[in-house]
Formats: structure tokens, sequence, C-alpha cells
């Protein structure tokens, strides 16, 4: 493989720990208490604005307050999110090998600026951000607005990520796809590849 499409949240960075404190926050000002761990498998099965939109539907709340409420809670402990351990030193072989990494994810800016806080934006040859409005994963507008954009080889790249939306959405756009079986879920079998520690995908720079 030569080029590398990085899902951000839960696949370079371990931001689910503040993303699951923000959502039992805005659960506990609602009088509810939610089970963490059960929430993380339903969002990581969907996303965290299906869960949202379930939450206020069934409770007749509005939406739009409780994402807002949201990701203002996030946004506090987002400077406390951490890479994973092998995330530096892959990004680092991969662009030192003539690679390039690319990113792709629903959050906002805020995504370059860790990368650039702890050195890695300089190894990414570009990416998607919320910023440029394009239809959210599974669909496949963000993948193939890279390919474009970058002239990237759909033989020759690999869209990386930790949920099964991510896998989707690369094999709607017709690259290979990697699965990070970060947390032991197994939800996404039809990956090309499936690992279970980041520098296992070194291999694919091989193949």
């Amino acid at each position: 493989m030569q080029n590398f499409i990085w899902d951000f949240d839960g696949t370079l960075y371990d931001t689910y720990p503040g993303m699951m404190a923000a959502l039992v926050r805005v659960a506990q000002e609602n009088g509810v208490a939610i089970d963490a761990a059960k929430t993380l498998v339903a969002i990581k099965a969907g996303s965290i604005k299906d869960w949202l939109q379930t939450f206020a539907a069934e409770r007749g709340l509005d939406y739009a307050t409780l994402d807002k409420r949201f990701h203002d809670l996030e946004a506090t402990k987002l400077g406390m999110a951490k890479p994973y351990p092998q995330t530096a030193a892959l990004l680092r072989q991969i662009h030192e090998a003539g690679g390039n990494n690319l990113l792709m994810t629903h959050r906002d800016k805020s995504a370059w600026a860790l990368l650039d806080r702890d050195g890695f934006a300089d190894w990414f040859l570009g990416g998607v951000t919320t910023e440029l409005h394009l239809k959210r994963k599974p669909d496949p507008e963000a993948i193939n607005y890279l390919l474009e954009r970058y002239q990237l080889n759909p033989e020759v790249t690999v869209m990386v990520g930790d949920r099964r939306l991510d896998i989707v959405a690369g094999k709607n756009a017709h690259v290979h796809t990697a699965y990070f079986n970060v947390d032991g879920l197994n939800d996404a079998p039809m990956a090309d590849w499936q690992v279970n520690h980041l520098q296992d995908l070194a291999k694919l720079l091989k193949a």
C-alpha cells in the first residue's frame, strides 16, 4: 500500500474516554444514568449523532441542544487526548518510506490541532474534516474527494478505521480496508485486514 487514509477518533487518538465522559454527563443532566461500556458499543456500531437523536426522541428533548452541550463538554476534554502508543512510529514510517498519510474524520479542525501539537501534521499529505461539509461515513464522498484531490490510485490505497462504518465507506469507495480492532468488538469481518495493534499495519507497506 502507498496511501493510508486514517480515521481519527479511536484510530490515531484515544479520544473515546473524553467523548464517553461527555455523554455520561449529558445523560446525567437529563436525569438518566447510562452504562458507559454498553454506550461505547452502541456509538461504535452507529454514531454519537445517532445515539443523541435517539436519546432526545425517547425523552422528548431537543436534539440540537443536547448535541451542542455534548460538543461543549467534549471540547474541554480534547486537550487530554493522547495518540495511541504506536501512532507516531507508524505515521513516520509511512512518510519516510515515501507513502502518504491522509486524514478523514467527522471531527472539525481540532483534529489537525492535535496532530500539530504532537508533531504529526507534517507527515500528512492532506485530509478531510467537517469544514468541507462532505457526506458522513459510510458514504464514500470524502474518500472519493481525497482520491481525486490528491490523484491517489485506489489499488494502492487503504482506509483505516476502528468502526464498521469506516470499513463500509472504504468498500463503497473501492479502496482497500483495514479494521483496527482496538476494543475487541470484531465488528468488521468484511475488512481486507484486521489488526489489534497499529504497528501491524506496517506490513502493508510491503504489500
